[in-house]
């Protein structure tokens, strides 16, 4: 069982996580990708979309309903030009490991901070891989320069 504190970091968790999958969807649906770029953008979209669900499972009733807006509005507003798709999304991913990371340290739950952990595992290699399309600097690829956003 989860304690208040527990609930409120997961369910912010899962709102990012919400429109981290809509930033996904978004792209692959305007169609500005082909070939090994939308496979990269569709499977990312996919693991999102998975993550998500794993955090509305441990929630239940108590899920996020809704995406955080602030994150996805300014990120679609950044991919307006499809140049800087890869940048724009390195930061969303080393965003994400920042704040996932955040929430590890602060949650309670050792199933919760496990499930948690292993978004960041993974969002930390989409970094990396993302990171390749841009440079074939290895310290872009390893270091994240984001800082997390502020969970309550």
């Amino acid at each position: 069982m989860l304690n208040d504190a527990d609930t409120k970091l997961l369910a912010f968790a899962q709102a990012l996580e919400l429109s981290i999958r809509d930033v996904y969807a978004t792209l692959v649906e305007r169609g500005t990708k082909t070939g090994d770029e939308l496979a990269i953008l569709e499977l990312m979209h996919s693991h999102h979309v998975a993550y998500q669900q794993s955090l509305n499972g441990v929630l239940g009733k108590k899920a996020a309903t809704t995406r955080n807006d602030e994150v996805f509005t300014k990120t679609v507003a950044a991919l307006s030009d499809p140049s800087q798709t890869w940048p724009v999304l390195l930061d969303l991913e080393n965003t994400a490991v920042a704040t996932h990371s955040a929430i590890v340290e602060r949650i309670e739950s050792p199933k919760a901070a496990s499930l948690i952990a292993s978004v960041v595992m993974i969002e930390a290699r989409h970094a990396a891989i993302i990171s390749t399309l841009i440079s074939t600097n290895l310290g872009q690829a390893l270091d994240n320069p984001a800082q997390a956003l502020v969970a309550p």
